[in-house]
């Protein structure tokens, strides 16, 4: 690979890495809103946080076996993508149970 290819992909590798940070971070600022928006108990605002932790570590080796065995530019794409569009969902949903069963589908993308 050239030079400017693999600085190319060093940046786009960069922004997914900070997608999936910015990802968690607004949710950690944003739970005391939800909790009172949506008269979360405390527990169900902690499952909101769990449930991506526990999906992405579960999927993690799942996924860089997805990316051997398929192309590894699909795989990646497709996870972006998924990532992107299940947050957007997340940011329309008004009950408690599907912000969690949303929050645990972005740990799988």
């Amino acid at each position: 690979l050239s030079l400017t290819r693999r600085l190319i992909l060093l940046v786009i590798f960069c922004l997914a890495q900070f997608l999936d940070s910015f990802n968690n971070s607004a949710l950690f600022s944003a739970i005391p809103a939800l909790e009172v928006s949506m008269g979360m108990t405390e527990s169900q605002s902690t499952w909101i946080i769990s449930a991506f932790q526990l999906t992405f570590a579960s999927f993690l080796l799942i996924s860089g076996r997805i990316s051997d065995v398929y192309n590894p530019k699909i795989a990646f794409i497709g996870g972006v993508s998924g990532l992107g569009i299940i947050s957007l969902c997340a940011g329309f949903v008004d009950d408690t149970i599907p912000i969690i069963i949303l929050r645990a589908l972005s740990g799988i993308g």
